[in-house]
């Protein structure tokens, strides 16, 4: 039952990421680094390549998901919050392999032995363009989705694909 909630949830949050960075409600700054021709050019194969492999994983091409600009520029438009963009494209962290759940790439990651109360999923669209990030913090008593109404409130924990 809990298992078919969370994939629930993540299909719900997976289908914000349709949500575009011009729309109201959506006013952090964008940070824009320089893509790679490569990522220019098949932005869906470029975050394809991370299925299957850990967030932290250096994949062909030699950079991670957590470090991919596509995900990065994503998390940054999504997220207001410094501190909670900073802990949800660190490198330090328990993950599950990253998964595609109708047709969106899912990354979950946790703080290493405290998985429980402190955890977070990065949904991307295919193309790399929008994303949305969800963090759970049991202690600051902080359960939501980047940008506001992405998905449901995650009142368990964020979804990981699994």
């Amino acid at each position: 039952m809990m298992r078919r909630l969370i994939s629930l949830a993540a299909c719900a949050a997976l289908a914000a990421c349709q949500q575009q960075p011009d729309q109201p409600g959506n006013t952090a700054p964008v940070s824009t680094p320089s893509a790679s021709p490569s990522v220019a050019a098949t932005p869906v194969a470029a975050l394809a390549r991370y299925v299957g492999h850990y967030p932290t994983d250096a994949v062909e091409g030699g950079s991670s998901f957590l470090a991919d600009p596509a995900v990065q520029a994503a998390v940054a438009a999504a997220v207001p919050d410094a501190t909670v963009r900073a802990r949800v494209l660190d490198s330090d962290v328990t993950a599950t392999p990253i998964a595609e759940v109708d047709g969106r790439v899912l990354s979950y990651g946790c703080e290493p032995h405290n998985c429980g109360p402190h955890n977070w999923a990065i949904a991307m669209s295919p193309d790399g363009r929008t994303g949305a990030a969800c963090y759970f913090d049991a202690d600051r008593k902080v359960a939501r989705w980047y940008p506001d109404g992405a998905g449901p409130n995650p009142a368990g924990g964020c979804p990981s694909g699994e």
